[in-house]
């Protein structure tokens, strides 16, 4: 269940655009088909909406600028981790109060997916709040996995743009991502807070092609152990194409602040060196903390 488009074999180049159209229109089909029958594991999101209105979130990616900056202030604030955050020395310190995973989707295979669950139970406290994709529900009940953690799910709808004039629910079909980051983003304004900051989003790898995009050591994930190819180990390169997808990346950034600015919501952009922007940039130490 991991995809919903299957490839279709084409004739030749003369029918590439209708064999694409083919593709999509069957995976939008499996898409809505897939959400009609698993939107039910959905209905607890219910009880988060509005939650941390009147809170502030840091959200916490994995950029190599993480790195670079003490993390200890974070300790008592509300925090939405994402990815392979959980290999953070700081984690259980700053103790987020969500963490949430990309969909898995090709070339991850499951039994990657599943050692990189396992390896985050081992970080995770009992009790951790950790965000799913539903396309993922499957391996969790297969291999009984977090099962000392609470586990929420998200649908992702690719076709669906954000729509300003629309809130945003986790209960129903959220609108196309290109990174965690944004998931985590959707969260944040879902649970109602009006400043959100982000940190470790650095978006700079076109500046370090062929180095790490991560704080941590892209071989110790259990991703990579169990064959995973990170994009930063692949030595080919195709800058037209990194550059469009910077553009796309930036356009949807745009659009969620958009969307944020309509419901008074300030985002903050704390990553030190980031090339990220769309919003306007404070200084962690610049920001004021719990005693």
């Amino acid at each position: 269940m991991r995809t919903f488009l299957k490839n279709v074999p084409v004739a030749g180049p003369v029918f590439k655009n209708l064999g694409d159209l083919f593709r999509q229109a069957k995976g939008r089909i499996a898409s809505r088909n897939f959400y009609s029958k698993n939107k039910k594991s959905l209905l607890p999101n219910e009880a988060l909406a509005g939650s941390a209105h009147g809170k502030r979130i840091f959200i916490l990616a994995t950029g190599p600028s993480i790195k670079t900056q003490d993390l200890s202030p974070l300790e008592g604030e509300l925090c939405i981790s994402v990815s392979n955050f959980f290999v953070h020395p700081d984690f259980n310190k700053i103790h987020p109060e969500y963490h949430i995973f990309a969909a898995s989707h090709d070339p991850i295979t499951d039994e990657q997916m599943v050692a990189w669950l396992r390896d985050a139970e081992k970080h995770f406290p009992d009790g951790q709040k950790v965000f799913l994709s539903d396309t993922d529900k499957y391996l969790v009940d297969k291999f009984n996995l977090l099962g000392k953690q609470r586990v929420f799910y998200y649908h992702l709808n690719f076709e669906k743009n954000i729509d300003i004039g629309k809130d945003l629910s986790f209960t129903g079909q959220l609108p196309k991502i290109i990174t965690i980051a944004h998931t985590a983003l959707y969260l944040a304004m879902y649970l109602g807070s009006k400043e959100i900051c982000l940190l470790g989003v650095d978006h700079d790898w076109l500046l370090h092609i062929g180095e790490s995009k991560h704080f941590y050591q892209e071989a110790k994930s259990e991703l990579v152990n169990k064959g995973y190819v990170e994009s930063v180990a692949k030595k080919e390169t195709d800058l037209e194409k990194d550059f469009e997808a910077s553009a796309r990346l930036w356009r949807l950034y745009k659009k969620i602040r958009d969307y944020a600015k309509r419901r008074g919501i300030v985002i903050w952009n704390s990553t030190p060196n980031s090339l990220l922007d769309v919003f306007p940039r404070v200084p962690l130490k610049e920001i004021s903390f719990k005693q």
